[in-house]
């Protein structure tokens, strides 16, 4: 019997594991400048495109984005969090480098770089996978965005070359490894707090459990409310109004205040490369002059 894989796709950090009929679950490591991590963080970074090289330039995955994006003298492409459409019809693609990109397409070059870990670490066919997934996905307000949620995800694990993929409740996997760690029979309530949403799962847990092999779940329940949004409102609350949100300018002897919408976008990691935009560039330079007319 193959070799079971288990993969974690996160919203911040995602991970995967190996793990043979009856042992435990064994991590794969991942580059991290000069040390090694078992985190793989879901980011993604497209360099920019140099128009007079034939060469394509690498998409970067994980800790090589990060260090890629910070090492470059000319910021490309750098997108977090993409986890968190997988419920929203409002993405379908994007361009990158003249390219265009699907969310899937997208979602695949990270589970793809799993997948090739795995693959080199441990010397498994990695063809079947099991997936983790949220109770409720973020940005899902009903079952059918549920369901368009999961078939991305699923469709995006076959673009990385999963051809069997099976799905696992997150909060569920979280209580069978803390059973691990159980001698006696418990009744738990399990907490999994990610970057886009946080799930729960009352279970009974326990060796009692592990002999008569029934189904430990009582009941699971999620909200789409977890580390980005924390993230989001200190932001907004604590650093936005240091760099002036709240504040006023005239314009036309008219005293107005400075606009929300770019604070709002700088919340949000997922969507700061909209503040790259042409069009917003424009917007902003223009309140600068508002603001410093001698400028």
């Amino acid at each position: 019997m193959q070799p079971v894989i288990g993969l974690d796709f996160g919203t911040t950090n995602s991970a995967i594991a190996v793990a043979d009929v009856g042992k435990e679950a064994t991590l794969a490591h991942f580059g991290n400048g000069s040390n090694t991590t078992t985190s793989f963080r879901s980011i993604l970074y497209f360099p920019v495109k140099d128009r007079s090289s034939t060469v394509k330039a690498e998409t970067k995955a994980g800790p090589e984005a990060i260090s890629s994006y910070l090492d470059a003298d000319t910021k490309g492409r750098l997108i977090l969090s993409i986890k968190s459409y997988l419920a929203s019809r409002l993405f379908t693609s994007t361009q990158i480098n003249g390219r265009y990109y699907t969310l899937e397409d997208l979602i695949a070059i990270i589970l793809r770089r799993l997948r090739e870990t795995v693959i080199e670490q441990f010397g498994v066919p990695a063809t079947s996978v099991v997936i983790g997934r949220p109770v409720r996905f973020a940005g899902a307000e009903n079952e059918v965005d549920e369901t368009l949620a999961l078939n991305r995800l699923r469709s995006a694990a076959d673009l990385a070359g999963f051809s069997e993929v099976t799905f696992e409740l997150e909060p569920v996997a979280a209580a069978y490894q803390y059973e691990t760690q159980l001698d006696h029979d418990e009744l738990v309530l399990i907490g999994d707090f990610g970057g886009g949403t946080s799930d729960f799962t009352l279970a009974h847990l326990g060796p009692g459990r592990k002999r008569t092999g029934r189904n430990p779940v009582v009941g699971t329940s999620g909200v789409a409310i977890a580390g980005d949004t924390f993230d989001s409102r200190i932001m907004m609350n604590l650093v936005a109004p240091k760099l002036g949100l709240g504040s006023h300018y005239v314009s036309l002897g008219k005293e107005l205040p400075v606009p929300v919408w770019p604070y709002s976008q700088l919340s949000s990691w997922h969507r700061t490369f909209l503040l790259k935009d042409p069009k917003t560039m424009r917007v902003l330079r223009e309140e600068i002059r508002r603001l410093n007319p001698t400028r």
